[in-house]
This record gives C-alpha cells, structure tokens and sequence, in this order.
C-alpha cells in the first residue's frame, strides 16, 4: 500500500459533501475518481494535494510527500503561465529549486520529447492545441519527481476524438514513469481505460471501489450501475428464462452488450424498437411486461420480429 484514505469527511457550510471515504493505492497505480457533478471528487483531490483539510479521517502515506517529492495537482484550466515558453512553463518548478541550467535542460527536454513536445520548445501556451497545453502542465508536474500525481479532470478541454488517445497517453505515461495517480473525471470511459481501479463516488459515498473491469461487468447497487450506463434489471421470471437461476437481491442485473439477440420464429421476445447508432444497433425486446435495451451489431432485426435472447457473459 502507498497510499491510503482513510474515513474522510468532509463539510461546507453546514453541508455534507464526504462521508466516510477510505480507500487504497499501490505504488505506480493510476486510480480514478467518477461521479455527478457536485458529489466530493475535486474536494477530495484538494485534501489529499494539502490544498483542504477533512474535518475527520486522516492520509497515510508510505513515505511522507515532502519538497523534493511533492504531491502534484495538475488542474482541469492547466494554468500555464502565458508569457513563458513551453521549456521555460516546464522548468519552473526546478528553477523555483535552484536545480542547475544544465540539470534543467537534460531533465526537461526528457520529458518534453517524451510527450512529443521537443519542437515546441520555444511556443507560448497560445500557440499550442489544448491536448499540447494539458501534456505541458503533466510535463511541469513530473519534471520535479512528484511522489503522487493528481489530476483534476484531465478530459475536460479536449474534443472528443482526442479524449481515447489521451487517456491511453497518460495510462502508458505514467506507467512508464511509475508515477503514482489519481484523478477525478465525468468521462467514464476514459477512466476505465486508463485506471487500475476505479471508485464511484455518489452522495458523497464511495459506492463503489475496486478493479475498472469489476467496477463496470459487476456493480455494487443498482444506483452505481444505472450510473455507469444503462442496464436492465431481469426479474426472476426472465432471469430463469436466461439460465439465471440466484440472485442476492431478487433481479439480475445485465448491461445491454451482455445479452445477445438470436431470430426465431416462435421466439419469447418481440423487437418494439431499432436504432442503428454506429458500430452497434440499439435494440428494444419486450419479453412478457419486461422492456430490454440490448446493443448488438447486427443491424438485419426489424419492428416486430420474433426472437430469443442468450446471454453472452454476465
């Protein structure tokens, strides 16, 4: 265990915003942090950064952060000083240590031409993509040897389609680097891409804490799996139906790419509803008085098909 949280609360004004929050990282794990808006996340990346204090629970870490191996917050506006050049944004936390010229530049150009940031050397933050300023504030966190990295919505300025390759950028960065991190995100699917683990934050609550694929294939309540996406709940009627035979609380639960759609003619369920969205089809299949969302990327079943259903894991 590196680092561990440990029965964190937290108050503003009379308000609840963390109750209770305790979990753990190993060293060199990327951890992220998913929830609505307004739910803790950004509070408990500041306690953890020093920048707030719980009014309970206390940090443990492994080794105490300290001046030559802080704890780094990057934040989601990345604050790059505007009238400093991309080497000079990156260096200014060695020069704020008196590191030498020389130790500067081999240290900074590392981890410039690392993030593919070399021959930007002498940009300003106004010249450079909002993906090339976010690489900057990591490169001007990591130059100093952070003993833990926080980020701070690390998706928020990004398009789309740059989001996936920059969650895979950061997962293999810090891997390589071996820099212990958290992050706090909306963006669901990029946190399960990059993280070892990944908590669920609710009310306030750590819902749910554990590996990113358990997280997602296994969820700890309904409240925590109807957040992740959406999900049919199979009351024990159809879960037999489906070979499903126990269940801890009544109803099984199955995410839309967990059921599979086969066409026969004195099939159990009936095709409501088709939308074709991509790479996959977005079904509706009444079975008995139960309505099921399923994705399949067979596009062939039409409104009013007969058809059975089979799980394909769950």
């Amino acid at each position: 265990m590196f680092f561990r949280a440990e029965d964190i609360t937290r108050s503003f004004d009379g308000r609840p915003v963390l109750h209770d929050v305790s979990f753990s990282v190993g060293q060199g794990d990327i951890v992220s942090f998913i929830g609505p808006s307004g739910v803790g996340k950004t509070t408990l990346l500041k306690i953890i950064a020093g920048l707030d204090e719980p009014d309970s629970g206390r940090l443990h870490f492994k080794q105490q952060p300290s001046r030559k191996h802080p704890v780094i917050l990057v934040f989601q506006d990345y604050l790059l000083f505007p009238n400093l050049t991309v080497f000079e944004n990156a260096a200014f936390g060695l020069r704020a240590r008196k590191v030498t010229d020389k130790e500067i530049e081999r240290r900074v150009m590392e981890l410039l031409d690392h993030f593919k940031l070399a021959d930007r050397r002498s940009h300003y933050p106004a010249e450079l993509s909002a993906g090339q300023q976010q690489r900057v504030a990591i490169a001007r966190a990591m130059v100093v040897n952070p003993a833990m990295l926080l980020l701070d919505e690390p998706f928020a300025n990004l398009d789309r389609n740059l989001k996936l390759n920059t969650a895979e950028f950061i997962r293999d960065t810090q891997k390589e680097f071996g820099v212990t991190t958290i992050a706090v995100t909306h963006d669901q699917e990029e946190a399960f891409l990059m993280s070892d683990a990944v908590g669920v934050i609710l009310d306030g609550h750590l819902a749910q804490f554990a590996p990113a694929d358990k997280v997602y294939a296994s969820p700890a309540s309904l409240d925590v799996a109807e957040f992740l996406g959406p999900i049919n709940v199979l009351p024990p009627k159809l879960a037999k139906l489906l070979g499903l035979n126990h269940a801890k609380n009544g109803n099984h639960l199955a995410r839309p790419e967990n059921l599979r759609i086969e066409p026969h003619p004195d099939g159990f369920g009936t095709i409501e509803h088709a939308l074709f969205v991509g790479h996959y089809t977005k079904y509706v299949v009444q079975m008995d008085e139960t309505a099921l969302i399923i994705f399949d990327a067979d596009n062939s079943f039409k409104r009013g098909d007969k058809v059975n259903l089979s799980l394909k894991n769950l």
